[in-house]
């Protein structure tokens, strides 16, 4: 196979990523599975990355087959707890087919019998993988602690099938209870370490999740590089200029739990509105059992008017809240990748962000964005940008530019690299 070395710049600071890519494009079809908890039309970076990869590779010839639950969020299946209830009561319907073309990705969806934490049990996907394995020349699974990523890999060796795991949940938030800890860590000993050993190849968001794989067992000479790309023309908003917008509202988008920290900024609320007494705050996302305790911090503070939860929307009314906010924040202590901050440069946004490795790959302090230590410095960005029309306008054009380099075509390039396309 004919490559060349092509050194693509993707992180703030002048740091540089160095990878492989295809000088020919030309390519033979395969036929591709995708192994993933949800899919769209659920609402996630992880959903919204498999769409656009399987939507792209069906452009180009290939026969893609996204396998996932019957599942929006957690709220839709039946879940198992060492508290009374033992089981999840009332489980919602997430009115979803069980077979659907989206794309051209054949889309198929397996009904949940139980899950405890972040692992899942389908019998009737597992079943289907074992079935169609025989089928597929690539089976390329995303997540890491997905069972169904265990039972992939385990199908994909023993039929002798390229496997490719790309690990976007690597990072499991630090305040977990004992038992998911404890949970956690036998999985990492047993099944994660067995995932990584016999994975064809890995594929890591940014460098700093390298060692993530590498600390639990992952062959670093089998691991590429590829940060997330995002769909540019959905996103790119608004050709006003920035001065036509208020600077009032915020935004947060994500699933509303804990780690996230959207708590943060709820508690700055009454201090912002102090100064900027018009200011708002928007949270778009699903929750995942945290918004009853921020909906009792809001009116705790006082605050509760002028907060707006949403809940999940559909990608049409997301780009809407994108278009018609002002400031962007993700106060989160961890993020794997945080592909809401490109939706948000893309839609014109300037962004608020604590200092943790992957949003650092992402925003350079000042230039692309401004990054907090802590909740103090988040709370000055946030007032900075919302009494500074200048600074917001700057960091808008220049984090507009900046997305640019997190293109659709790159990220396909390469992944089709790591399946071995020629």
């Amino acid at each position: 196979m004919n490559r060349r070395r092509t050194t693509y710049k993707v992180a703030g600071g002048g740091r540089c990523h160095s990878f492989l890519r295809l000088r020919d494009k030309d390519v033979s079809c395969m036929r591709i599975s995708m192994l993933q908890h949800r899919f769209v039309p659920s609402i996630g970076g992880m959903q919204e990355h498999v769409h656009i990869l399987g939507r792209e590779l069906v452009k180009r010839g290939n026969e893609v087959t996204v396998y996932t639950l019957n599942s929006r969020d957690n709220e839709d299946i039946p879940c198992l707890h060492l508290a009374p209830p033992a089981i999840t009561q009332n489980v919602r319907s997430p009115g979803l087919p069980e077979k659907e073309a989206i794309d051209g990705i054949c889309v198929r969806r397996f009904d949940v019998a139980l899950r405890f934490w972040s692992f899942i049990w389908s019998p009737g996907l597992f079943m289907e993988l074992k079935r169609e394995i025989e089928k597929c020349d690539i089976v390329h699974a995303h997540g890491y602690h997905l069972l169904s990523s265990v039972y992939g890999c385990y199908l994909a060796k023993k039929r002798r099938k390229t496997f490719v795991l790309t690990g976007h949940d690597m990072l499991i938030t630090d305040d977990l209870p004992l038992s998911a800890r404890i949970l956690k860590k036998i999985y990492d000993l047993s099944l994660g370490r067995y995932l990584l050993k016999n994975t064809s190849k890995i594929i890591a968001l940014t460098e700093d999740q390298i060692e993530q794989y590498t600390e639990r067992g992952g062959d670093e000479s089998r691991i590429t590089v590829i940060p997330n790309a995002i769909d540019l023309e959905k996103y790119v908003s608004c050709e006003e200029p920035a001065t036509a917008k208020s600077g009032k509202r915020l935004l947060f988008v994500g699933r509303i739990e804990k780690y996230k920290g959207i708590q943060d900024v709820v508690g700055m609320m009454p201090a912002l509105l102090a100064s900027e007494p018009d200011v708002r705050l928007t949270i778009v996302g699903g929750d995942s059992g945290f918004r009853h305790e921020l909906e009792g911090l809001s009116e705790r503070l006082g605050v509760r008017d002028t907060i707006v939860f949403t809940g999940e929307v559909s990608r049409d009314d997301l780009l809407k809240e994108y278009r018609e906010a002002d400031i962007f924040v993700l106060p989160s202590r961890m993020e794997g990748f945080g592909i809401v901050l490109l939706e948000a440069m893309a839609s014109g946004l300037p962004c608020v962000a604590y200092s943790i490795p992957s949003v650092r790959t992402l925003i350079e302090h000042g230039k692309t964005g401004l990054l907090a230590e802590n909740e103090e410095e988040f709370f000055e960005n946030i007032l900075c940008l919302l009494e500074n029309a200048d600074v917001r306008s700057r960091l808008r054009e220049s984090g507009m530019e900046y997305v640019k380099r997190y293109s659709v075509g790159n990220m396909v390039d390469l992944t089709w690299q790591v399946y071995g396309g020629d």
